[in-house]
C-alpha cells in the first residue's frame, strides 16, 4: 500500500479520559452563526450530530416497566467544572444499562441511550441530573476553538463499551486480549500483547511516550510488559521534553502524550477539574504551533479513551470486527462485535480546513474507532503486513487521510485560552479505578503483591508516597 499523508512528518496523539462527545462537544455547532464549512465525506449528512435541547432521560426506573417518564432534560452547561461528581460507572455491565436499560443488548433497543440517569442515580445516589449536563463553549473554549478551527468527528467511537484499560489497549495494540474491564486488580500480564511501539521499534522508526507527571509511571508502559525493557527507557519522557522537542523540531515520527492521572490531575476524568485538561491542551497547542517547522510537519490527534458514563445520545454501532481469537469470545462472553460510545476526536494540522466535520469514508461502512489511529500509522509509514499488529479490527479500520484536504499549509489560527485556572484536587480522596490500576501494574512490574499493596494505599496521598521514591526527574520509570 502506498504511503499516505506525505506532507506529515510527525503524528502526535493526546488521549484524555472519560468524556463522551455530547458531554464535551455536544453544543459545538448549536449557534446558527457558527456552522461547519465542510462535511467529509461529501455525501454524508450535512449537519453536525450534536445535542438538542429536547433530549432527555427518565429518572424513574418504573419507566422501563411502562410507567410515564419523569424526564431529566439535557442542560446547556454544567453547574461546575467537576461535573459529574461523583464519578459515573464505566464497567461493561453499567455501560450496557446506560445504552439499553434493563434489556439485553440488541440491534433494535426499546430504550436506546435512556439508561444514563437511572444508572447514575443507582450507582452514586447523588444528583442524577448531573449526567445530563454538557459543557458550553464558554466553559471549554480550548477544545471548542480547536474543533472549530480544524476538524472534529461526530462519529468516532471508543473501541469497547467499557473502561480505560481495554480502550487504551485498542489504541496501542488493536486488541484488549479478550479483557472487557480493567479487572478488580488490573494485571499487566493479562494484557501481554505486542503494541504499535514494538512494531515501530522493530522497524527502527522513532517513537516516544510523553507523560505529564513527575511521580507516577507512564500508564502506557505500565500496562504492557513488552514495554518494560530498560533499553526502552529513553522512549519515555516528560511534558517538558515534549515542549523541548517541539521547539527544536525534533519530535519522533510517532508521539503519544499522557496527562497527569494522580498529582494535579489534568486527564478530565470525572470529577477532576475540566479546566486542568483545557490548560494541558492549550500548552500542547502552543508547543506545536509556536515552532514554524514543527507546525508545518505535525498532525495532532486529540481524543478520549472512553465516555466514562457521561451521556451521549447516539447508539454505538454493531458489526465491529472481532480482533483475534482471544476476543472470540472474551471475558463475560463478549465477542467485541460492537463499538463503545462516541468520544470527541479532533484533528489539528495546517493541512486541515477550518470548520471540518468528518465521518468514516469506508466503503464497508466501518466507522472510526481508536484502531483508526493504528490504521493511519500503518498506511502512513507503509508498515508491511508481516510486521504490523495482526488485529482484524485494525485491518477493517478506515484511516484519517481524507481529513487533510488542503494542498499547502495554513497560517496558525488563534485558539482561545482556558476560561479559568484549574482548582486543586485533594490528595485525601480515595483512588479511582485508573489510579488503582497504576498501583497494581507497578506492583506486578516490580515483584510486589498487587492486592496487598492496594489495600495499604487507601488515599491518593498514600499512592503519591509510594510512587515518589521510585520516580525520576526525566520520566517516571
Amino acid at each position: 500500500m502506498a504511503n499516505i499523508l506525505p506532507q506529515v512528518k510527525n503524528i502526535v496523539v493526546v488521549m484524555l479520559e472519560n468524556r463522551s462527545l455530547d458531554n464535551m462537544c455536544g453544543w459545538l455547532y448549536s449557534s446558527s452563526s457558527s456552522q461547519p464549512s465542510q462535511y467529509l465525506p461529501a455525501n454524508s449528512p450535512q449537519s453536525y450530530n450534536g445535542l438538542q435541547i429536547s433530549f432527555w432521560n427518565p429518572s424513574n426506573v418504573s419507566y422501563f416497566s411502562g410507567q410515564p417518564p419523569v424526564q431529566v432534560a439535557i442542560q446547556p452547561q454544567t453547574t461546575s467544572y467537576v461535573v459529574p461528581d461523583p464519578d459515573p460507572e464505566e464497567t461493561f455491565s453499567n455501560v450496557n444499562y446506560q445504552l439499553f436499560g434493563p434489556e439485553a443488548p440488541n440491534t433494535s433497543p426499546t430504550w436506546p441511550n435512556q439508561g444514563f440517569v437511572v444508572n447514575y442515580e443507582y450507582a452514586t445516589a447523588s444528583h442524577p441530573d448531573q449526567i445530563m449536563q454538557a459543557y458550553s463553549t464558554a466553559q471549554v473554549p480550548v477544545i471548542f476553538s480547536l474543533a472549530q478551527n480544524f476538524a472534529i468527528s461526530d462519529a468516532w467511537y471508543c473501541s469497547v463499551p467499557s473502561q480505560t484499560w481495554p480502550n487504551r489497549s485498542f489504541v496501542h495494540a488493536g486488541t484488549s486480549n479478550g479483557n472487557v474491564n480493567n479487572g478488580d486488580v488490573p494485571d499487566p500480564y493479562d494484557w501481554d500483547v505486542p503494541t504499535i511501539f514494538n512494531v515501530l521499534q522493530s522497524m527502527h522508526v522513532g517513537w516516544k511516550v510523553y507523560n505529564d507527571t513527575l511521580v507516577t509511571p507512564s500508564l502506557t508502559r505500565s500496562m504492557f510488559p513488552k514495554l518494560w525493557d530498560p533499553f526502552l527507557d529513553f522512549h519515555f519522557g516528560s511534558l517538558d521534553d515534549f515542549k523541548h522537542d517541539c521547539a527544536h523540531n525534533s519530535l519522533p515520527p510517532y508521539s503519544f502524550v499522557e496527562p497527569s492521572f494522580l498529582v494535579d490531575p489534568n486527564d478530565e476524568h470525572p470529577p477532576h477539574d475540566v479546566a486542568a485538561g483545557e490548560k494541558l491542551l492549550y500548552e500542547i497547542w502552543q508547543a506545536i504551533s509556536s515552532s514554524p517547522q514543527t507546525w508545518n510537519n505535525t498532525l495532532l490527534i486529540i481524543t478520549y479513551d472512553e465516555h466514562g458514563g457521561t451521556y451521549d445520545h447516539v447508539m454505538p454501532p454493531w458489526g465491529a470486527a472481532i480482533p483475534d481469537s482471544a476476543s472470540d469470545p472474551g471475558e463475560i462472553g463478549f465477542t467485541f462485535n460492537r463499538f463503545g460510545v462516541r468520544v470527541p476526536t479532533i484533528i489539528v494540522s495546517p493541512y486541515v480546513q477550518g470548520g471540518t466535520v468528518f465521518r468514516s469514508n469506508s466503503s464497508t461502512g466501518t466507522p472510526y474507532d481508536h484502531t483508526s489511529i493504528l490504521a493511519t500509522l500503518r498506511d502512513w509509514l507503509g508498515i508491511p503486513a508481516n510486521l504490523m499488529l495482526p488485529s482484524a479490527r485494525i485491518a477493517a479500520a478506515p484511516n484519517i487521510a481524507q481529513v487533510l484536504t488542503l494542498s499547502s499549509p495554513r497560517a496558525v489560527p488563534t485558539i482561545q485560552p482556558p476560561a479559568k485556572a484549574p482548582a486543586p484536587t485533594s490528595n485525601s480522596l480515595p483512588l479511582n479505578d485508573l489510579q488503582k490500576s497504576l498501583v497494581t501494574a507497578s506492583a506486578r512490574r516490580f515483584g510486589m503483591e498487587p492486592a496487598a499493596l492496594l489495600k495499604a494505599l487507601p488515599t491518593r496521598q498514600h499512592a503519591v508516597d509510594f510512587f515518589k521514591p521510585r520516580s525520576t526527574r526525566k520520566n517516571a520509570y
